[in-house]
């Protein structure tokens, strides 16, 4: 039987989850005495990696329920605090209103919603003429491209995946350093793994609280989305994010206000892998292709390109094109080197500049080290508007070329964007590459769709959200687990 039917029919066991806590008898699993990050970094079975533990300062912390769509939780006065701040600042466009969703859990944008929408494109919506330049004013324009020539912007969404010492011990002993974006689920659930992200040097970001299509949901429903992935974040790796990517590429102006209220810089992609489809039967040898016709393009581009941190396969064949890609693509930065973002967080951690990564300094300064870095229930996560974010290298305002092509005008800073009156931009081989592109790492997430076909169709969604899988073992393990972890350990 199909593996599919095995995730599908953990569902309901992930849907019955309630307020996200630790306190619970989860002896049903077993529990073992993984005690950090740093003994968890030294397996590599992936069976044992994803058994479940327990972080005990993690314990009594409160987050939304686990794969639910987030809501600001009762008796959050700092959240709603920030909240009420970001509602009466009036970055929040009153035109831009709530898509039409076509599931109730809100997998999917209605039929109706895309073919009804004003094709003048007046809210910048991404997922119907992927728009990267804000209508509205005081929205800095959307990140998609790196600035430095002869450049592969290495991404990597829905991690962190229990399973993903090798493939992280990969990057490790390859030199890479990646932007990776987290799902806040996942790292509540894996918070040594997320740690390890931090630890090996590559920068976090925000991939939503249970990966659903932003613009279906209502304003505080984004903000909660958002506010408590950060929040997650801050008390596991000790950082405040000040970027994001929304799953399925669905973003409008509306959604992008929130996030840069947030403190948060939008960033999606210019080429698509599509390597979540090798997990829904798609040959091998087509997500291969997907690579080498990126590969076709480095004399004529610089592109973000999305992959996934989803499954073995996503890992693995990552692993297996990496020297085609080294040999297409000169540079193989993250996002913070190839737009020279050396302050991505407001901590004292120093990202190194384009120059200085591809001349060999690929760690950050001040970076946590693995063998100390602990879960901070008490750190403080306060966000600043992308707008009062200053001093040049930050997400709001990036450093840009280094001295290259500089012909990427399309990231600009947070302040300039402000000022200008955007028009609409689409990355057009976002569109033509990147069509029903799914990003799912268990039944609560679904896809990184990268058109608008992809957004019109729940029942195929669905069934791809719940599958995210690469070997019967892990895979019935990961689902196993997740399943039991919202049905009995955070009860």
């Amino acid at each position: 039987m199909k593996l599919t039917l095995i995730a599908l029919g953990l569902v309901p066991a992930l849907a019955a989850g309630s307020s996200f806590e630790y306190r619970s008898t989860h002896r049903a699993l077993g529990r073992r005495a993984v005690k950090n990050a740093a003994q968890l970094a030294g397996i590599t079975d992936a069976n044992q990696e994803c058994k479940w533990y327990e972080d005990k300062t993690l314990a009594g912390m409160n987050f939304p329920k686990q794969s639910h769509i987030a809501s600001i939780l009762d008796g959050d006065n700092d959240a709603w605090g920030v909240w009420n701040d970001i509602q009466k600042s009036g970055i929040i466009p009153s035109h831009v209103q709530v898509k039409g969703s076509a599931s109730a859990d809100h997998r999917g944008i209605s039929q109706d919603a895309q073919s009804s929408y004003d094709k003048s494109d007046p809210d910048c919506w991404w997922s119907n003429t992927q728009c990267t330049k804000p209508k509205s004013k005081k929205i800095p324009e959307d990140i998609y491209k790196c600035d430095e020539p002869d450049t592969w912007g290495l991404t990597f969404d829905d991690g962190p995946n229990c399973s993903h010492n090798e493939f992280y011990n990969f990057l490790q002993q390859n030199k890479l350093r990646a932007t990776l974006f987290y799902i806040g689920t996942y790292v509540v659930a894996y918070p040594y793994q997320a740690q390890r992200g931090i630890t090996d040097g590559h920068d976090i970001c925000v991939h939503t609280w249970s990966h659903r299509y932003m613009t279906t949901l209502s304003n505080e429903q984004v903000f909660a989305e958002l506010y408590y992935t950060a929040k997650a974040i801050k008390a596991v790796a000790g950082i405040t994010p000040r970027c994001w990517r929304p799953p399925f590429g669905d973003v409008d102006d509306r959604v992008r206000a929130i996030a840069a209220g947030l403190g948060m810089r939008t960033i999606l992609w210019q080429e698509d892998t599509d390597d979540w489809s090798i997990d829904e039967g798609t040959p091998r040898s087509k997500i291969v292709g997907n690579y080498k016709k990126i590969n076709s393009k480095a004399d004529q581009m610089s592109p973000i390109v999305l992959a996934h941190e989803l499954s073995q396969n996503t890992m693995g064949v990552f692993q297996q094109m990496y020297s085609s890609v080294k040999q297409a693509y000169k540079n193989i930065v993250p996002i913070t080197a190839c737009m020279n973002v050396t302050n991505p967080y407001p901590e004292d951690i120093t990202y190194s500049t384009f120059e200085d990564f591809v001349g060999g300094n690929i760690d950050p300064k001040n970076k946590p080290d693995i063998s100390t870095i602990k879960v901070d229930a008490s750190a403080s996560f306060k966000p600043v508007a992308l707008s009062k974010q200053t001093g040049k290298g930050s997400y709001a305002s990036p450093g840009g070329s280094s001295g290259g092509s500089g012909s990427n005008s399309g990231n600009n800073s947070a302040s300039s964007s402000a000022s200008s009156s955007a028009s609409n931009s689409s990355s057009s081989s976002s569109s033509s590459d990147a069509s029903n592109s799914t990003d799912s790492q268990s039944a609560s997430s679904a896809a990184d769709a990268s058109g608008s076909s992809a957004s019109s169709t729940s029942s195929s969604q669905d069934a791809a959200s719940a599958s995210g899988a690469s070997s019967l073992s892990v895979t019935v393990l990961y689902f196993t687990l997740t399943a039991a972890i919202v049905a009995g350990a955070f009860l």
